[in-house]
């Protein structure tokens, strides 16, 4: 009788216990898929962005590009020695890119929720770009993405999401706020993540991911080493061997199947699968795209190319003509510049690291195009 008259207390202090338990990286990483294949742990701080005062680049107009994985080849390949040794530029566009600074903000699985939460935090510390770029990949709109959940959840510190309450959407309140309240709201427990880590059973889409990511980018904090580690602020020299690329199609029949067949199907089910799309995340660009109106700073917004297999994937489905639909119409709505590198003739670079991804040596290029740059 006494047992059952404190049930619903114990219970209650059960689940207490665990949803606080929950929240030590040890268990959590023990109990929750949070670890495999993803590299969103922790809220994003905001760090330093010291390099942007960087003297050496007072007298060049600064473009501050946001995009997932896709726009790596900003931190690498966005420079004056590739631009000059660019065969997809003429010379007159090579002298005007010297004009200008490209800053990355790229992160693996991104979307529109972290581009609003960095370029609002540099913006708050006085920065201000002369034009912004801001990468739109399908992917980053469905709800059921790999990385959705937790970039939802950890792509905006506490104290930022307090500061501009009264510009998030309702729904992403509510959700964003209640997970701040219970961390089992935060963090699922997954049968799946317990199974790997007792008995060694690997997720393979997620392993095979893994190797797609650049080095070092599967980290606790993708804004501190993926948008601003040291490396990733150097301009490098010129490497003609280190694009790691090919030509239309791999030379050989394993990195063909590996990178532009495997790769598509894992995307199919891990990034597009049973897509649902997330109107809060068009919500997060027009509130950057207001912004940068304010402070006059010109956006364009713009869609990757990817390999003909992946291009083949969206022409045959039936979310892709509807989502870029929605962006022509944010696009149209906010008087601002749409590209799309898919579409014929935009570039002529068709080099690729895989099916999801341009070589940078196509860099030189897609910033011409990007910035409009004459012929």
């Amino acid at each position: 009788m006494k047992f059952k008259k404190f049930r619903i207390l114990i219970l209650f202090l059960i689940f207490f216990c665990l949803d606080k338990i929950i929240l030590i990286p040890s268990v959590r990483s023990f109990l929750t898929e949070e670890s495999i294949g993803n590299p969103y742990v922790e809220s994003f701080k905001n760090i330093s962005a010291s390099y942007l005062e960087d003297t050496k680049y007072k007298d060049k107009k600064k473009v501050w590009a946001f995009g997932t994985s896709r726009s790596f080849i900003f931190y690498q390949y966005a420079t004056a020695d590739y631009n000059r040794h660019s065969d997809l530029i003429n010379e007159n566009q090579k002298k005007s890119l010297e004009d200008y600074k490209f800053f990355g903000f790229a992160a693996p699985g991104s979307n529109p929720l972290i581009y609003y939460t960095r370029f609002n935090q540099l913006m708050d510390k006085q920065y201000k770009p002369d034009a912004v770029f801001l990468e739109v990949s399908a992917f980053s709109f469905n709800k059921r993405n790999r990385f959705f959940h937790i970039t939802l959840l950890e792509g905006m510190p506490l104290e930022f999401a307090i500061q501009y309450f009264n510009d998030l959407p309702s729904d992403f309140a509510k959700e964003y706020f209640f997970s701040r309240l219970f961390g089992l709201s935060r963090y699922k427990i997954s049968t799946k993540a317990i199974s790997t880590n007792l008995f060694g059973t690997k997720d393979k889409n997620a392993e095979l991911l893994k190797n797609f990511m650049p080095s070092n980018q599967m980290s606790v904090d993708p804004f501190a080493n993926a948008f601003d580690t040291k490396t990733n602020r150097e301009e490098l020299p010129y490497s003609p061997d280190g694009f790691n690329d090919f030509y239309l199609k791999p030379t050989n029949d394993t990195d063909t199947y590996l990178k532009t067949v495997m790769l598509v199907d894992v995307l199919k089910n891990e990034f597009y699968g049973n897509y649902s799309f997330n109107e809060d995340n068009l919500v997060f660009l027009e509130k950057i795209i207001e912004r940068c109106k304010k402070n006059q700073i010109p956006v364009v917004l713009w869609i990757p190319k990817v390999h003909k297999n992946l291009t083949n994937f969206y022409a045959a489905s039936t979310f892709y003509p509807s989502w870029k639909s929605k962006i022509q119409s944010l696009a149209d709505k906010t008087s601002t510049r749409f590209v799309d590198l898919n579409e014929e003739g935009k570039i002529r670079c068709d080099y690729f690291q895989d099916a999801a991804h341009l070589s940078g040596r196509c860099m030189p290029e897609v910033n011409a195009v990007l910035l409009n740059l004459s012929k």
